[in-house]
């Protein structure tokens, strides 16, 4: 789950620095700073998740929340940057159009990601239930044996 959520990550930071306009068609260039953004940001993921948060809850403590929220704005920023810099080529009366439509898509995401959190809360949950009435089973087995 680290690895796909690393690489996933890393491809689309690639992508998005291989932009390279989208008026009057998207043109993409692969380029090392393709290559360099996909590297640079798979390898950070992956040591945040296995590194850190991994490694933190493995040892019972709780994760570095400073450290979560900091990897979330420095990949805003990223994305935000390269949206904007293939946007540099774009008629004033075209760009607002492209602003209203990204946020459309982010609202549309945020209401997914939303959901996806609720759905993965809820499974918390139902994990934590199911294992409390197993242990309970497993003592009372325990008490009517031993």
């Amino acid at each position: 789950m680290q690895w796909a959520g690393a690489v996933s990550l890393g491809l689309t930071s690639g992508f998005v620095e291989c932009i390279k306009s989208v008026n009057p068609t998207v043109q993409f260039e692969v380029s090392f700073w393709t290559l360099l953004a996909f590297a640079a940001v798979t390898g950070a993921s992956w040591y945040v998740a296995e590194r850190v948060f991994f490694r933190a809850l493995a040892e019972g403590r709780q994760p570095p929340v400073k450290l979560a929220v900091g990897l979330t704005v420095l990949l805003a920023v990223g994305t935000l940057a390269g949206f904007v810099l293939a946007l540099r080529g774009v008629s004033s009366e075209r760009r607002h159009d492209m602003a209203v439509g990204t946020l459309w898509a982010v609202m549309a995401l945020s209401v997914v990601g939303f959901a996806f959190w609720k759905v993965v809360q809820f499974l918390e949950r139902d994990a934590a239930k199911t294992d409390a009435e197993t242990q309970k089973e497993r003592t009372d087995e325990t008490d009517r044996t031993g």
